[in-house]
């Protein structure tokens, strides 16, 4: 494992910079360094989640002109 070069803390492979004290990891070459982003998942974003946001922006925005008129 890496260790910070500023705080001397442990870093992740994929960590670019230090969440201790936000040095710049040093960067190794691909040609070295395991692709680690190639076992993670990757996240799907459905057309239930899409119209979940814009239904809740939809509401906070009513809710916004609602509060707005209100206090005319």
């Amino acid at each position: 494992m890496a260790r910070c070069i500023s705080c001397s803390a442990e870093l992740q492979p994929a960590w670019k910079f230090c969440i201790y004290c936000g040095q710049q990891a040093v960067v190794v070459p691909a040609a070295i360094r395991p692709d680690v982003t190639a076992d993670a998942p990757r996240r799907q974003v459905t057309a239930l989640a899409l119209f979940g946001w814009g239904l809740g922006a939809l509401l906070a925005a009513i809710a916004v002109v609602a509060v707005v008129l209100l206090n005319l």
